[in-house]
């Protein structure tokens, strides 16, 4: 899925460029969910500094974070 993978990581320079975080907050401290069309992305924003944490396949998640 390479085209899977370069949105996702356009989406996180957007948001890094931005300064703008465009994800919801899960239950874990400090921790966020933003999906891109087929792969969703747990990060965490601590210090304004973004780290995806993990990478899954979005159509297969049963409950949204």
């Amino acid at each position: 899925m390479p085209s899977a993978a370069l949105e996702a990581v356009e989406a996180m320079d957007r948001m890094a460029t931005a300064g703008f975080n465009y994800g919801r907050a899960t239950s874990e401290p400090g921790g966020w969910y933003l999906p891109t069309t087929k792969l969703g992305l747990f990060y965490s924003d601590a210090n304004g500094e973004l780290a995806v944490v993990r990478v899954v396949d979005a159509r297969q998640l049963r409950e949204l974070p």
